[in-house]
């Protein structure tokens, strides 16, 4: 493609302007250049020539066409970037509001067992020694897995509670336990051991079997009554 420069006055120029404006042309280069296919027979430039659709080549349409492209395009533009921003806002919100929906959840979670552990009944909080000692009766180092017996023992009687110390094992006993477990060994008068069960509880007959086979415990037959020996 050739490029033609024609150098104008000020008065020339403003006359192109005012003659492309009238035959609807808003660029001044595409009127010269009608102008300029329409008449080779001027030297000048016939301002009285009227510009019609069958005088249009497809060369000037073709970069009026281009030319309106590119201002569509810049006008475009800019809604384009404001689009993706609003999408990237959108995302961004929806991303927040996830983490907030999620942050809620577990808080009312943890809040749930919050409210779940202080609403336990105080017979499922986790008991100590003490506590199953007193239920139990008597604690039996034979049937107990311990890591340092002395250290649980010695635990347990500083805590108030009693070990037996027998030639094959210790034996923690709960004091009021044991206490009414001699007054009711003083009150079986017969040294069948069928008999003696009916007078002691399950916890106490085990006891009472225990320290029987150890000779801990023995019929006297001159009291008729169960005594204690080395206790």
């Amino acid at each position: 493609m050739k490029t033609l420069v024609i150098k104008l006055t000020d008065e020339e120029y403003k006359q192109l302007e005012e003659e492309a404006s009238k035959q609807g042309i808003a660029i001044l280069s595409y009127y010269v250049k009608y102008k300029l296919l329409s008449s080779p027979s001027n030297d000048g430039i016939n301002t009285s020539t009227t510009m019609t659709s069958s005088n249009i080549t497809p060369q000037i349409i073709d970069e009026i066409t281009k030319k309106l492209e590119r201002k569509i395009q810049d006008m475009v533009n800019p809604f384009t970037a404001e689009v993706e921003n609003l999408k990237q806002k959108i995302a961004d919100l929806s991303e927040k509001i996830d983490e907030l929906e999620s942050k809620k959840s577990e808080e009312s979670e943890a809040k749930y067992e919050k409210q779940r552990q202080y609403s336990q009944p105080s017979g499922e909080k986790k008991k100590t020694v003490m506590d199953i000692l007193k239920s139990q009766g008597a604690i039996y180092e034979s049937e107990v897995k311990l890591k340092n017996p002395d250290l649980f023992f010695e635990k347990i009687e500083k805590q108030g509670g009693k070990v037996l110390y027998t030639d094959k094992e210790r034996i923690a006993v709960d004091v009021d336990f044991f206490n009414n477990f001699v007054k009711k060994l003083s009150d079986i008068h017969t040294s069948d051991d069928v008999e003696a069960q009916k007078y002691l509880t399950k916890q106490e007959h085990k006891l009472f079997q225990k320290l029987r086979q150890l000779g801990i415990i023995y019929f006297d037959n001159n009291t008729k009554a169960w005594k204690l020996s080395g206790i």
